[in-house]
């Protein structure tokens, strides 16, 4: 197990201005066309995931109030604390801030072709 600390990681700017991101890990290290990709996002405003044709997301709000998802007629969903919910990150997937709180999330994103995620919630403490 690796330990890292987020006050230390880069902070990448959403172009929307609704986020940030902070990359935890990559596979192929380095790559813009990653395998796999582990990150923390902060949600500051309502708006729009970026679209990541052929992966798929794996989101698992970790603060913050409930976010509404919402993608036309593909689903509607209440994103909870430490509940992963995974959809395909080509959709267009609108998110609404419960009573206008930052939230702050954890993602997980694989190329379909390669290789699939699956997110757990441990129960007990790691040291």
């Amino acid at each position: 197990m690796e330990y890292f600390d987020m006050r230390k990681m880069s902070v990448n700017l959403w172009r929307n201005a609704a986020g940030e991101t902070r990359e935890i890990c990559t596979f192929p290290p380095a790559k813009r066309d990653f395998y796999w990709r582990a990150s923390i996002t902060s949600i500051a405003a309502n708006g729009e995931f970026s679209l990541f044709p052929g992966m798929e997301r794996i989101v698992t709000l970790l603060e913050g109030g409930e976010m509404f998802l919402e993608s036309a007629d593909r689903f509607n969903h209440t994103l909870k604390p430490l509940q992963p919910f995974s959809f395909a990150a080509d959709l267009v997937v609108k998110a609404k801030l419960t009573a206008g709180q930052m939230s702050m999330d954890f993602n997980i994103m694989t190329r379909l072709d390669v290789c699939k995620a699956k997110v757990r919630i441990a129960e007990r403490t790691f040291t």
